[in-house]
């Protein structure tokens, strides 16, 4: 079973991001990265996948992927970064080949999983926000990799587009080991397996979402909190 390890640290110049950021995941699993602005959470992304260089390791079935060139470490790790409006217009199956070296299938069954195939001959420019979503992590998926990781794949997006996002993200992570930063605390503690707390670049707190509590929440957000059961599904509730 595949298994990503993580012991990271990462400077810009004389201050300090991360500091001993460590955790693992398996196959299987739903990692969401959740804390404040400023906590660290896409600089941890931008080290896992390689952009940013940090001191440590990031390791999956023992494999150092740091040590990979950037076109070997992308057919074990993916990346799909916070959405902006695309500027060109490409299809939507050109755009998923831009950047893989991934087959005509390979294109066209990530197109057929997140549900875009049809639209393929489309234009990007013309998608709602969250159809581009959905390109994106097709993109990613065509890499083919054992890990997938996204920064805020729900931010600003409505509602039903984002529990489209997430629903999709958990009908995959038996396939993947999936790792996300999540702004929305909601879709985190009731679609991930298990929820990292970063603060000021380290981890304030880890463990199975359904374990999350009010008082660490309080703790890192500054704020009061109540997490109440609402017909099955946990919901933050908070104020100052």
């Amino acid at each position: 079973m595949d298994k990503l390890e993580v012991n990271v640290s990462f400077s810009y110049g004389e201050k300090r991001i991360l500091k001993d950021v460590s955790f693992s995941a398996k196959k299987g699993e739903f990692l969401a990265v959740v804390g404040p602005n400023g906590a660290g959470k896409s600089t941890l992304l931008k080290c896992l996948v390689g952009i940013l260089r940090p001191s440590g390791y990031v390791r999956l079935n023992g494999l150092d992927l740091l040590s990979l060139k950037p076109k070997e470490r992308a057919k074990y790790i993916s990346y799909v970064p916070q959405s902006s409006f695309p500027e060109f217009a490409f299809t939507v199956e050109e755009f998923v080949e831009l950047g893989t070296y991934a087959t005509k299938g390979d294109v066209e069954g990530a197109l057929r999983k997140v549900g875009m195939w049809e639209r393929r001959n489309e234009f990007v420019t013309k998608l709602s926000g969250g159809e581009y979503q959905l390109v994106l992590i097709a993109r990613a998926l065509a890499q083919g990799s054992s890990v997938m990781l996204l920064d805020e794949p729900t931010s600003h997006l409505d509602i039903n587009h984002a529990l489209q996002i997430m629903n999709l993200l958990k009908s995959l992570k038996d396939e993947k080991i999936l790792v996300a930063v999540m702004h929305d605390l909601n879709l985190a503690l009731n679609y991930a397996d298990r929820v990292i707390v970063l603060n000021k670049g380290q981890i304030q707190w880890s463990g199975k979402s359904s374990a999350l509590t009010p008082e660490v929440l309080e703790g890192v957000y500054g704020v009061k909190a109540k997490i109440v059961d609402v017909e099955g599904q946990r919901i933050v509730v908070a104020w100052e």
